[in-house]
């Protein structure tokens, strides 16, 4: 079973020792001066090495991880979120969304301001990618505008997605972890929402904190142009009103086209197009970077299941009480997630067994699914390689192994979901 989990071994070693070298001989951006997608290669051919079978079973395991409907989904979000994010900002549009918030919202409560705003996106939409596209193309002018540190919008904004993709009913994780367990819903929701909102209060005094810290008591705010702003507004307004994000991004990004065209006579259809295709380059080593996961994670994926069935059981068996399975089922969800940078996936492979081992010692299936969904989201915003850390990093430049640093949420809610486990109840219903 070992062998199995080589490859991704293999991966994890070579990302952080060529970035802690770079660092060391300080190389400017040392964890980019060797591309995650060249140091996943030999980890595929390794995979591909260890995976039984012949060569086109091989392949077929590898296609359809590239294939996965989270990891095609993902694409397209990064696609469509790096062409909207070029065409506003080539049309001016992000420098008067910038201005109209610093009009409105003082520079020293504007970390909370965006946190309770991504909170609020990406429960309603259900997706913490999504949030990011949304909200990330402000936040290096913001940082420039405000004074804030681009390290804590960013890490901010990346806080009030995994807020959403924890909580919301129309979250993958959400879905996946109800329907893996069998849970009601509703009751699944009610453990989540007490979970997120203590978690939610503490972070508002920390970003209020930071916030009056660190930000510029004068800033001088140049003009706005609403028309500018018409996009983004629609943009929120679709993803919050139930249409989902690819529509939403597609919508607002012909809006943004036909706006800019209005507004700026230098702006012409071939500017567009051309920021269309330049906004997709941008978002290309991260795409084949996922798909490659994608098929790295299809090659192991059988040995996976079993490992996450085996770990289970041994963890959880070994302690015989409804706390120690809960931490047991903690603690597989948070492997798989590390290993497979992905926390449907891990809530998926890992969902059998655990829903096994939570029937026989007596774990009612909404606690079992909270603890899946939180846990996964938890070090899903916090794991350097993950999707939602490398779509941060490649719209601010900042290294993935800086950005968790400064995902307050996913800390608090580690340490209040910690001690909820700590404290679960004889009794459950």
């Amino acid at each position: 079973m070992f062998f199995s989990l080589l490859p991704l071994i293999l991966f994890l070693l070579l990302f952080l020792s060529s970035g802690l070298y770079f660092s060391i001989n300080a190389v400017q951006n040392p964890f980019y001066q060797l591309s995650p997608l060249l140091i996943i290669l030999p980890c595929i051919a390794l995979s591909w090495i260890l995976h039984n079978g012949t060569s086109k079973t091989k392949q077929s395991s590898f296609l359809n991880g590239i294939a996965n409907h989270d990891i095609l989904m993902m694409c397209i979000i990064f696609l469509l979120a790096g062409a909207f994010s070029e065409i506003m900002s080539k049309i001016g549009a992000v420098s008067s969304i910038v201005n109209l918030l610093l009009t409105f919202i003082p520079s020293n409560l504007l970390l909370l301001g965006l946190f309770i705003t991504g909170a609020f996106i990406s429960t309603s939409i259900g997706t913490s990618m999504g949030t990011i596209a949304t909200l990330m193309p402000l936040a290096t002018a913001l940082s420039a505008k405000s004074g804030l540190q681009i390290e804590l919008i960013s890490g901010t904004i990346l806080g009030s997605a995994m807020f959403g993709d924890n909580l919301s009913l129309i979250s993958d994780t959400t879905i996946a972890a109800v329907s893996s367990q069998n849970a009601d819903p509703r009751k699944k929701f009610y453990i989540n929402a007490k979970l997120a909102f203590y978690s939610a209060v503490i972070v508002a005094i920390v970003l209020l904190f930071l916030g009056f810290a660190k930000a510029n008591e004068i800033i001088a705010v140049e003009k706005y142009s609403l028309p500018l702003i018409i996009p983004y507004v629609l943009l929120l307004t679709l993803s919050m009103s139930g249409v989902g994000i690819f529509c939403s991004l597609i919508l607002s990004i012909l809006a943004a086209g036909i706006i800019g065209i209005i507004a700026n006579p230098t702006y012409h259809f071939l500017n567009f197009t051309s920021d269309i295709i330049a906004g997709f380059y941008t978002m290309n080593e991260i795409m084949l970077l996922s798909l490659m996961i994608g098929g790295l994670s299809g090659l192991m994926g059988n040995s996976l299941s079993v490992l996450g069935k085996k770990l289970t059981i041994v963890l959880a068996k070994k302690m015989h009480n409804k706390k120690a399975c809960s931490f047991a089922i903690a603690v597989i969800v948070t492997i798989f997630d590390v290993l497979l940078a992905n926390n449907t996936i891990a809530i998926i492979v890992s969902g059998k067994a655990v829903k096994d081992v939570a029937i026989e010692n007596g774990l009612p299936p909404h606690y079992t699914a909270a603890i899946l969904d939180v846990f996964s989201c938890i070090f899903q915003g916090l794991i350097p390689y993950g999707a939602q850390v490398l779509l941060v990093s490649s719209f601010t430049g900042l290294s993935p192994f800086i950005i968790p640093q400064y995902v307050y949420y996913c800390h608090i809610l580690l340490l209040i979901s910690s001690y909820f486990l700590i404290s679960l109840p004889k009794k459950m219903s």
